[in-house]
């Protein structure tokens, strides 16, 4: 075979393999869809994806513009080897669920460890602190089986286990 047959053929298969991976790599159609905020500091039970998936894409804001296709609600897993997905991206908007399935304490809390002041510049002792009426912090404020937060604003934001601090996770807000 000619050096020029070998050459077009190789250009024919990257062609076809880098359209394979490029359609392969595109988001699925998002679907609109609605996000609540909660607060379970002792619950028992209760249902979860549990996958560590998230579920729901974002398709359109208030103003009616295109977003991201982020999701709008992500469930994140709490075990003996700490939170599962590690890093979850979510849109604006969006609510993230965590879930304890490793029996100890799970109280989730936005970095830096121990002061939580990371997502809205107030310190743990302040927004945990009975009868407070500021803007919801990132801060679970006290242990629990399930978390649920909504992220109002674009970032990105580390969390830890406040009981258990060498296990950390990271929410990606589009």
């Amino acid at each position: 075979m000619q050096t020029s047959t070998w050459v077009g053929a190789i250009v024919i298969v990257i062609i076809i393999v880098g359209g394979a991976w490029w359609f392969m790599s595109q988001p699925t159609s998002p679907t609109p869809e609605t996000a609540t905020q909660s607060n379970t500091s002792a619950t028992t039970g209760g249902t979860s994806d549990n996958s560590g998936s998230p579920s729901g894409n974002v398709s359109t804001n208030v103003s009616g513009s295109v977003t991201t296709g982020a999701p709008m609600s992500a469930t994140v897993t709490y075990s003996a080897s700490g939170f599962s997905p590690a890093t979850i991206t979510i849109a604006k908007g969006g609510t993230v669920t965590f879930v304890d399935q490793a029996g100890t304490p799970m109280w989730v809390a936005s970095d830096e460890h121990p002061s939580h002041t990371e997502f809205d510049g107030t310190s743990r002792t302040t927004h945990c602190a009975t009868g407070y009426t500021g803007t919801k912090p990132f801060d679970q404020c006290g242990a629990g089986q399930s978390y649920s937060f909504m992220f109002s604003k674009v970032g990105t934001f580390d969390y830890h286990n406040h009981s258990a601090a060498q296990y950390t996770g990271k929410v990606v807000v589009q």
